[in-house]
């Protein structure tokens, strides 16, 4: 729901440099020696073998792990023609290449510095729940969530672009899980565009200030949106939820909120307002498009206050 920003390099090339000499070790190691998974050996065969010792070489993993996020979709078609099977846990390579970029190099990353490079402060697939990281004694982060599962996808376990912060109801059992993103036709909040979703809203009785029965009086709607995403992650029927939030918004158009209260702000004596801080002023959130991951539901209050004309 959120885009994530994918002009990175510093950031990318740093986790490359932490992973790398841990990847080569554990290759060599698997080589030599395969792996165990859940009481079975699994050996490289030959053609495995060759493969793995291309994938040794410093610029081949490079490329595995700083993979852009297009990218990733192209050394997935690469693999399942070399490996027909190899999306199958049962899968010898699978199972080899999971030792590799999950069991040692996965699990030996620094989650909380790694997320906290990121500077992101909502969940991007929902929108919905902060993901502030404090400091690594502390024990508190959000998850990090493999966009391609790392049970099917174990070759993009460390890949930067596959890692995605996320709040535990997007990353909880029974949501995402090992869901295919390719066969559910998801898109990876680095590919997403700025007009991928869009909020409105219907008005479902008269007396929206205050209905009878108690019961909400506006029907939250995508406009538009990733059908994958919002299935996978269950978007429209949780955003449904909060209508609460939007009926705010249209009780703010309808009382003061109007061109001469953002006049006053604006000529606030001894304070200087931008634009988008008057904004965040009005409608109570972020709604410029660089920082929508800042506050949750800034997307949900940007989309209604532009249809209500609270912001231009």
């Amino acid at each position: 729901m959120i885009s994530l920003n994918t002009s990175q390099l510093v950031i990318v090339d740093a986790h490359f440099d932490i992973v790398f000499e841990r990847l080569q070790k554990s290759i060599t190691y698997v080589l030599k020696n395969g792996c165990t998974y859940k009481k079975i050996k699994y050996t490289p065969v030959l053609d495995e073998r060759a493969f793995l010792n291309t994938l040794n070489q410093k610029s081949v993993l490079k490329g595995l792990v700083t993979a852009s996020p297009d990218k990733l979709a192209l050394l997935r078609r690469y693999m399942l023609k070399r490996f027909p099977n190899i999306h199958f846990n049962t899968n010898n390579l699978n199972r080899l290449l999971y030792k590799i970029f999950v069991s040692d190099g996965y699990n030996s990353i620094d989650k909380h510095a790694f997320i906290s490079k990121l500077e992101i402060d909502t969940c991007p697939y929902c929108n919905r729940n902060y993901v502030y990281s404090l400091s690594k004694s502390a024990k508190i982060k959000p998850e990090l969530d493999h966009f391609y599962p790392k049970s099917i996808y174990p070759y993009f376990g460390v890949s930067f672009y596959n890692l995605i912060p996320s709040c535990q109801t997007c990353n909880g059992l029974g949501v995402k899980g090992e869901t295919d993103p390719f066969i559910k036709k998801m898109v990876s909040p680095y590919l997403l565009k700025e007009d991928d979703y869009e909020f409105t809203f219907d008005l479902t009785k008269l007396d929206y200030l205050s209905p009878l029965d108690g019961k909400s009086s506006v029907d939250v709607k995508f406009l538009k949106q990733v059908e994958g995403n919002v299935e996978v992650f269950k978007l429209d029927s949780l955003y449904k939820l909060h209508s609460d939030h939007v009926l705010e918004l249209i009780v703010k158009s309808k009382v003061y909120y109007n061109d001469k209260y953002r006049e006053y702000l604006n000529n606030f004596e001894g304070l200087s307002f931008s634009d988008s801080e008057i904004d965040r002023v009005l409608i109570g959130n972020y709604t410029s498009l660089n920082e929508l991951h800042k506050r949750p539901f800034s997307k949900l209050y940007r989309d209604i206050a532009l249809e209500l004309g609270l912001i231009v």
